[in-house]
């Protein structure tokens, strides 16, 4: 059994005491996934890169859609930036959408469509860091890498009950400490399943918020547990202030279809539908500012409310009028646009505004509660 001291901010990690109660609670408890059925590399590989910052529950349907557009890498490699962009959104940071279509298109071009099995050639592809890499070969390929992400750092925060700020520090020691462990004959060709089942752990049983010790395969050895302090470990970093934006749009409407846009820059995603927007609330200059920097000419009609629609640390304030053309023409970049049409990518905020339309419009759509009734959350 091989352990080292690689820092003074973490202990030892006993391999055999982890693996093997984790492994056998991982082969009894482990969720039932669509990129799990078949351990094919360009299923983890897309589901990994859905998987950055976004939850299993949000991901599932997401992946079933993409797949069954772009089934294989070559199809993926093929394909539009703009169907690509369809297929993603609603799922936030687009970012991931375009490295993986670029990867994509690397992996055809220097790969002959193979997934490098380098893990430094794996490295160089636009949209994968060390865990990412970590996960897609030791998963795919049975290779020896461990991965490190926040479910894994909670897990051994408390398992070891570390009390100080959980930092680059403390990750890079555990960095560490975990390639001995996947390394260990304990974790013998089962590296892929040892990764999953602790990021598994993190998400179903070591949660953020009332994790389920009496349920955790490692609670006997869970030191912060031992101490009652499960519920304080790891040391909650401060959290960003929020920052408050507000934006004004203009719905205009020709029968189906909506005077709509793609977003080049800014805080929405690049490249995706939206309806003319311009910085600010609503005010009797609204027209003005539409012309001066949109140019269109419109008349405001009215104002039907606002939405309000969060990205990283922002709370934005969509201010919604309804508008229509002065004039026929229209400015280069714009288009008549049904939103309900396969295909089109729209930024998450415009559905919330195509919402507030329907309910200012039409009233609510048919079997949605009646205001004040109670929404029951999960």
């Amino acid at each position: 059994m091989k352990t080292r001291r690689v820092s003074e901010r973490l202990p030892l990690l006993p391999a055999v005491e982890i693996a093997l109660p984790l492994l056998a609670w991982y082969d009894e408890s482990r969720r039932v996934l669509p990129w799990r059925e078949d351990g094919n590399w360009y299923r983890v590989w897309v589901s990994e890169i859905m998987l950055q910052q976004t939850t299993v529950k949000a991901v599932v349907p997401y992946f079933d859609a993409f797949l069954s557009a772009f089934p294989d890498v070559r199809t993926l490699a093929s394909a539009r930036e703009e169907d690509v962009l369809a297929r993603w959104a609603g799922l936030g940071y687009y970012s991931r959408a375009r490295n993986l279509l670029k990867a994509a298109r690397i992996i055809c071009a220097e790969h002959e469509g193979e997934f490098p099995a380098d893990f430094r050639s794996a490295l160089a592809l636009p949209g994968i860091g060390r865990y990412t890499a970590g996960a897609i070969l030791s998963i795919a390929f049975g290779a020896s890498f461990p991965v490190v992400d926040g479910n894994v750092s909670r897990v051994f925060a408390r398992y070891l009950a570390f009390r100080g700020q959980w930092d680059s520090g403390s990750a890079k020691a555990l960095w560490d400490l975990l390639n001995d462990v996947v390394n260990d004959e304990a974790v013998s060709g089962r590296v892929g399943d040892f990764n999953q089942a602790l990021m598994e752990l993190g998400a179903t049983v070591c949660t953020p918020r009332a994790p389920l010790c009496p349920e955790c395969p490692l609670g006997g050895l869970c030191q912060a547990r031992r101490l009652s302090l499960q519920n304080s470990i790891p040391v909650k970093r401060h959290a960003r202030p929020s920052v408050s934006v507000d934006y004004t749009v203009a719905l205009v409407k020709n029968e189906e279809t909506f005077l709509m846009t793609r977003t080049e820059s800014g805080l929405f995603p690049r490249g995706l539908w939206e309806f003319p927007r311009i910085a600010g609330r609503p005010g009797n200059d609204a027209a003005a500012r539409l012309e001066g920097e949109q140019g269109l000419r419109m008349e405001i009609d009215q104002v039907l409310g606002r939405v309000i629609h969060g990205i990283t640390h922002h709370r934005i304030t969509i201010h919604v009028v309804e508008a229509k053309l002065a004039h026929a023409a229209l400015p280069d970049g714009y288009a008549w646009i049904n939103p309900h049409s396969p295909g089109v990518g729209l930024s998450a905020y415009v559905k919330k505004v195509l919402k507030l339309f329907q309910r200012t419009h039409c009233g609510p759509p048919p079997n949605s509660p009646k205001s004040g009734d109670s929404l029951n959350r999960r």
